[in-house]
């Protein structure tokens, strides 16, 4: 009997579409998502959870069908989260078009390819062979994940900040084929006039306005990656397919792979997260020794809505927005003392802080419910490359701080993140 269960089961799983490189959405596994994706999951419920559980709501059913209704346009985009870029991939005609985050418009055209003459875009031979950046994410990110030999080739200007964190950048470095770009605020403009980059990639700040006008006075063309201002981590690491395209489709492809396995990933601890009992009071911050007090995220930032997202509830909720906010302490000790988790951002010191360490920094998180009960949590430094390069870590970190009792060895194994264990005694 458990044989003939067995083999009417591999024959079920044979009939099933697989999700393994199956973009999400695409039900019936044909390559595609459209109206007949939710047809097919109308009348085919025994799909997997990783299929057919759209709404990650750890169950497929009619809402399911429904929501794929409502969203498989969407799904099929080639943006579904990101907010602050454009993208229409033709690579079949040999092109790629992109709007950045200021509205310039770009076209990536193939060798031999022809120019479609979009108005107002600028055409650029792809894949990029001479670029420079001031930020780490998305286009040093991107390169780090892709790690192709080529496009470290295309990096010659960048902040060298971040080399350290490259074996490959820092062995280019040290060879002189990279330059110091400087930094986020302030740019070494003979260094960019010497490598003479096809392109330099920005951010939001508002000397970045300043650094555009420089580089244009100087004919450098410029490109704007509002990367941080992404209300959602997915869209967030979504700018990774921003810059891959910069160095082709056969990139492009990698990527987009890489984004669909990240998804799935995010949609399996959504589901995981859906079957908590209670909702943990959250603090996620990082701590102000300046301003003797912490900084907070508005509920609308990512790393508030990922708090939210993975079954825990964000303290400071009522703030509005993305923005960064330093209540008083005595309004940030009435939430945080008491919170069943603390999440703490790291920018300086060690790599890895000890209690005492933490104590170091502020003696008052003694007192903290948290730090008592082995529910304080500290970033390591480079916080910021790690959730670029490694999203699906991050999150799962994510998800094992808020509620480590839905996952085997609970919070014990973080990957970017340290577990401070309370003071013995």
């Amino acid at each position: 009997m458990k044989k003939i269960m067995a083999l009417l089961t591999l024959a079920m799983i044979a009939f099933m579409p697989s999700a393994c490189a199956q973009a999400i959405g695409d039900v019936n596994g044909d390559g595609s998502i459209s109206i007949a994706d939710v047809v097919y999951l109308f009348k085919h419920r025994n799909v997997g959870l990783d299929v057919g559980d759209l709404n990650c709501d750890n169950a497929v059913n009619v809402v399911d069908v429904v929501y794929l209704f409502k969203n498989y346009d969407t799904f099929r985009d080639p943006v579904v989260f990101a907010e602050n870029f454009e993208m229409d991939p033709h690579w079949d005609e040999g092109y790629c078009y992109l709007v950045d985050s200021a509205d310039n418009k770009f076209v990536l055209l193939k060798e031999g390819a022809t120019d479609p003459e979009i108005e107002g875009a600028t055409v650029l031979n792809v894949p990029l062979t001479n670029v420079g950046t001031v930020f780490y994410c998305p286009i040093i990110s991107t390169a780090d994940l892709l790690d192709n030999a080529a496009v470290y080739d295309s990096l010659k200007v960048i902040p060298t900040s971040y080399v350290k964190y490259s074996s490959e950048l820092q062995t280019r470095y040290d060879a002189g084929e990279i330059l110091n770009i400087g930094s986020s605020s302030t740019m070494n403009y003979d260094n960019v006039v010497a490598s003479n980059p096809d392109i330099v990639f920005l951010a939001d700040w508002e000397k970045h306005d300043v650094m555009e006008e420089q580089l244009t006075a100087n004919n450098i063309l410029s490109c704007r990656c509002f990367t941080y201002d992404e209300p959602t981590f997915m869209g967030r690491t979504e700018w990774a397919k921003f810059a891959a395209a910069l160095w082709g489709d056969e990139n492009s492809e990698v990527i987009d792979e890489y984004f669909q396995e990240t998804w799935q990933k995010r949609n399996e601890l959504l589901r995981t997260a859906s079957t908590a009992d209670d909702y943990p009071t959250v603090v996620s911050f990082s701590w102000s020794s300046s301003k003797d007090t912490a900084c907070v995220y508005g509920a609308q930032h990512y790393y508030s809505r990922m708090v939210n997202e993975f079954g825990g509830e964000y303290v400071f909720n009522d703030i509005p927005g993305t923005s960064s906010n330093y209540p008083d302490k005595e309004t940030f000790y009435e939430r945080a003392q008491n919170a069943d988790v603390c999440i703490m951002k790291v920018y300086t010191g060690d790599e890895v802080l000890t209690a005492e360490d933490l104590l170091s920094i502020n003696p008052d998180f003694a007192n903290f419910e948290s730090f008592k009960n082995g529910r304080f949590y500290t970033s390591h430094r480079d916080y910021f490359i790690q959730e670029a390069i490694d999203p699906i870590g991050y999150m799962d970190d994510y998800a094992r701080m808020i509620n480590p009792e839905l996952f085997s060895n609970g919070d014990s194994d973080l990957l970017h993140h340290t577990k401070i264990e309370p003071i013995a005694g």
